[in-house]
C-alpha cells in the first residue's frame, strides 16, 4: 500500500514557484531587455528578483508576492520602461542591488 505524498513545505512550494518563474525569463538575449541575474525568497510569501539594466549601470531588486507572479507582472518586469520608472524606486540597503522596486501590491 502506498502512503500519500506529504504536503510540500512552504519553502519547497516557494522554491518550485521560483524555479518556474525563472524558467519563464529564459529567452534569447536582446540588448535593450533587462536581464534576470538572481532571485531570493524573502519569507512571508515574498521574493526579490534581481534585474540588471543593459541601458543603465544599475541593478534593480524587485519585490513581488510569490502568489501574484502571473503573466501581467512578468510582462512588465521585462519592460525597460517599467523598471526605470523612478516613481517606483526606493533606496536600497541590499548589497546586491542599487534600487528597490516594490511590486507586492501589483
Amino acid at each position: 500500500m502506498n502512503s500519500p505524498e506529504p504536503e510540500p513545505s512552504t519553502e519547497e512550494a516557494a522554491t518550485r514557484h521560483l524555479l518556474d518563474l525563472v524558467r519563464s525569463f529564459i529567452t534569447t538575449h536582446v540588448s535593450w531587455k533587462p536581464l534576470l541575474i538572481g532571485a531570493i525568497i524573502n519569507g512571508d510569501g515574498r521574493m526579490r528578483l534581481y534585474f540588471r539594466s543593459p541601458e543603465r549601470d544599475r541593478t534593480y531588486g524587485v519585490d513581488v508576492l510569490i502568489s501574484n507572479t502571473g503573466p501581467g507582472l512578468l510582462g512588465s518586469l521585462v519592460s525597460p520602461a517599467f523598471l526605470t520608472n523612478e516613481h517606483l524606486h526606493q533606496p536600497s540597503a541590499d548589497p546586491h542591488c542599487d534600487v528597490i522596486v516594490d511590486l507586492t501590491d501589483y
